[in-house]
């Protein structure tokens, strides 16, 4: 130990006396760092860090697929009843349903998200309240029954100022009294990842039932299947155990129920890998280890590129390891020396750029997705971020010096004292290390450039894509009346009034009003049946999106009408239901007919017959590069819903209006919130949008700069470094009269070699490695060759500028002054 205290003491010492080469070693691995520990602080957040109950690790999630059908489905309640009654494998088997609500305090209206909960979902989690009590597993069994809410944390600081007196206060939920009973612990954030719950009701309070959904429906139907269902192991349960036993289950649920049930099966998810949905084809663990990789790649070239640096130094240094050796030092013990100092500027690289990936991850955390919507991103760095940090860190320390320490170790000790340290080149064993250094910094810069180019190419292809609707020019803003508790008669009357009011104010081309936005985070889907087309025996028949839209919503957000009619006026409460459908759903529904005219039903009610009015052209609902996707449209006037986004269509900046489209909201309805307010084009940056095409490429292109100025860096020390050991000779040469071309041309292709070998070996990695982003590029192929072409001529022109500074320099040396230095 004592001996190790001294040699990081002389490592410090040897570090302070050369600052030059420490600050660009310990910056030049705090790059590389910095990116690694923040892509997997990211990482971290969104698949590693385990939610914030007690074992955690018995948390699975539970998804249902049926034979015959494509994706996986939620659960109904008497199918989850069952599997909860009947599993020898779990626990307990809790569940829950995402939805929205208005809650108003004291006549002041605010939009929530909350989580409809059965009885047992806190007891299953097994976390305590913060502040009074949760739901208890007494509660929320029978329909209407415990109108309650607890609070989310977060909510309840930012509604409540976490006032602890909020306990027993009566308040309204979509205009129905409930009474907040407590609230949930910090830290828990809900079982809906990357969602910060508002609130949490029993599923029993059927003031949160979605329109039109009869309140027994949900409890007695098994077609209704809308809860997402999870698990608690038991102790020493694996998953394969746990999907054995439940399927033992379902498969007497598809012989007692054929009707409904036929061929199902149960399949069972890790937590961590079900975020935020489960999904048999989920993308994330793939994504994340492909940035990992990206990230990794950074810090390698940062190493290969430190490792340079010490390899020159390591022959500068030679006659003071040759000096110490003759002393009496081992081997062993310059190595361990040399591996020091390559540890201690590694240590001192990662803690700086630990101190960039705390901030970058803080910053990531804060990113919005233009919504109001209660999003939680949580990258900051925690236990297993340090852990890592400190394993790269000793690995980052071993590859650095590893090479150098090596070089040391076989040096011939009566060699160097012989020569007196001098030489006009290093050795040809020599040079090749670090050309070999050199290359492998350029062929992992071009994997990066060529990554960060196709990510580029592919956000310019999917912001190119035809949406269906044109966004520009288009004010966007959100209200729900329900939160001030507005009957449907009073909410109707402020939407109508509001509308004449919007329609008034200068600059307002036109205006529409509608249930759910286009690429938005709010869906809404109904199960529909065609007279006359029975469905399958033991299948659900298909599930369509819709949306309820004012007249004039078309013509709005110019969604060209292929066929039939727009809604008018004339389509209210007490006519005839009517609807407009996309291209898709015709096409799937009636393939071989004309689709105007024809009649079809919602939730299996034949009292009232739907009619198709007319055929629009199809658009992007929920992803950007979806296939075309069913959907009808239905007149507000005959499907009433009390939230509502407001489309305005503008001849002046859109974002001008919004101050006075509030104004006139809040004369009508003091206390109402209203959310949401940006123009479209902002509103489509959210995550159905292009965030993630916005965000990779981004990231991908601070990535490929990194490892380009890595890698330029690299390619200037070695040439430079190869033309001033090479003094004498060039200093000869030009005394024998070589021309400045010449050596110009010598200095060059020296260096431009090896920046070849270097494109060529990242060409065959970049060619290979590019076939795993497959799925994940709009518009363009892997092996893009625009992209590829792009950053290879990138590459070479700035290595060339690496290369040409140092050559051009070396034409300048005089040969006198050459000589008499030598």
């Amino acid at each position: 130990m004592l001996n190790f205290w001294k040699d990081i003491q002389y490592a410090f010492r040897t570090l302070t006396k050369n600052p030059g080469f420490a600050i660009i070693g310990i910056v030049t691995l705090a790059l590389g760092m910095a990116a690694n520990t923040t892509i997997f602080s990211v990482v971290n957040g969104l698949i590693l860090r385990p939610m914030a109950v007690p074992h955690p690790d018995q948390m699975t999630v539970l998804a249902l697929q049926q034979a015959g059908t494509t994706g996986l489905q939620t659960f109904s309640y008497p199918d989850f009843l069952d599997l909860r009654r009947e599993s020898a494998s779990t626990a307990d088997l809790f569940t829950y349903r995402v939805s929205l609500a208005g809650l108003s305090v004291e006549g002041k209206g605010d939009h929530c998200v909350i989580s409809r909960v059965s009885n047992n979902y806190f007891s299953a989690l097994g976390i305590a309240p913060a502040v009074g009590r949760l739901i208890l597993p007494t509660e929320g069994i029978t329909p209407g029954s415990d109108p309650i809410i607890v609070l989310g944390y977060s909510y309840w600081q930012k509604r409540f100022a976490g006032d602890p007196g909020v306990v027993g206060k009566h308040v309204e939920m979509n205009g129905h009294p409930a009474t907040i009973v407590g609230v949930t612990p910090k830290g828990f954030y809900g079982t809906y990842a990357m969602l910060n719950m508002d609130a949490y009701v029993p599923l029993s309070a059927t003031f949160t039932e979605e329109l039109g959904t009869p309140v027994n429906d949900t409890w007695t139907k098994r077609e209704m299947r809308r809860l997402t269902v999870l698990a608690r192991l038991k102790p020493g349960v694996d998953l394969q155990q746990a999907r054995a036993s439940l399927n033992v289950v379902a498969k007497r649920l598809s012989e007692q129920h054929p009707d409904i049930d036929k061929d199902i099966s149960v399949l069972v998810f890790p937590e961590k890998l079900a975020r935020p949905e489960p999904d048999s084809d989920n993308s994330l663990p793939t994504v994340a280890f492909i940035f990992i990789a990206l990230s990794s790649l950074v810090l390698l070239v940062a190493c290969f590129n430190v490792a340079n640096v010490l390899l020159v130094r390591a022959t500068v240094r030679q006659r003071e390891m040759a000096i110490r050796a003759a002393m009496g030092a081992g081997r062993g013990r310059l190595v361990r020396q040399y591996l020091t100092e390559s540890l201690l500027l590694a240590l001192l690289g990662g803690g700086a750029g630990l101190l960039l990936a705390s901030w970058a991850s803080g910053f990531l955390s804060s990113l919005s997705l233009g919504t109001s919507l209660p999003i939680q991103f949580d990258f900051h760095p925690d236990s297993r971020v340090y852990l890592f940090a400190f394993a790269a860190i000793f690995l980052t320390g071993l590859i650095v010096g590893i090479v150098p320490a090596l070089r040391i170790a076989r040096t011939d000790v009566s060699a160097i004292l012989h020569e007196g340290g001098r030489g006009s080149s290093d050795g040809p064993r020599r040079q090749f290390a670090r050309n070999t250094l050199v290359a492998a910094q350029v062929a992992g810069s071009l994997v990066l450039l060529v990554v960060a180019g196709l990510f580029v190419r592919s956000l310019g292809k999917a912001q190119n894509i035809n949406l269906g609707f044109d966004p520009d020019q288009i004010l966007n803003l959100s209200a729900d009346v329900s939160g001030l508790g507005y009957s449907e008669a009073r909410g109707r009357e402020f939407y109508r009034d509001l509308d004449t009011r919007i329609r008034a104010l200068p600059g307002v081309v036109s205006e529409a009003q509608a249930f759910t936005v286009p690429l938005g985070y709010i869906s809404a889907d109904d199960v529909v049946t065609i007279p006359g087309h029975p469905d399958e025996p033991g299948k659900q028949p298909p599930s369509i999106e819709n949306n309820s839209v004012t007249p004039g919503y078309f013509q709005t957000l110019r969604m060209p009408l292929l066929r039939g009619r727009d809604f008018t006026e004339a389509d209210g409460p007490k006519a005839p239901q009517v609807a407009v459908i996309s291209e898709a759903m015709a096409k799937k529904l009636w393939p071989a007919e004309d689709a105007l005219g024809k009649i079809f039903f919602i939730k299996d009610d034949t009292k009232k017959p739907i009619e198709v009015i007319g055929v629009i052209q199809d658009a992007k609902y929920r992803d950007i590069t979806e296939e075309p996707r069913p959907i009808f449209y239905q007149p507000l006037a005959q499907n009433y819903v009390p939230m509502r986004t407001i489309h305005i269509r503008t001849s002046v900046p859109p974002e001008s209006l919004a101050v006075q489209v509030e104004q006139q909201i809040n004369e009508l309805a003091p206390g109402l919130a209203v959310s949401e307010v940006q123009d479209m084009r902002h509103a489509l940056q959210g995550a159905n949008g292009f965030f993630f095409y916005s965000f990779g490429a981004q990231v991908t292109a601070v990535l490929g700069l990194l490892g380009l100025i890595l890698a330029v860096v690299g390619i200037y020390s070695v040439v430079s470094y190869a033309a001033a050991r090479r003094t004498q000779e060039i200093g000869i040469r030009i005394a024998m009269g070589a021309a400045p071309g010449d050596i110009l041309r010598m200095v060059l292709r020296q260096g431009l070699s090896v920046v070849g070998i270097g494109l060529a070996l990242g060409l065959a990695i970049s060619l290979v490695g590019t076939r795993v982003l497959n799925g994940f590029f709009v518009g363009i192929k892997p092996s893009d060759p625009v992209t590829f072409v792009a950053v290879v001529l990138l590459l070479t022109a700035i290595a060339l500028i690496a290369c040409w500074i140092p050559a051009r320099r070396a034409t300048r040396i005089d040969p006198l002054v050459a000589l008499r230095h030598e």
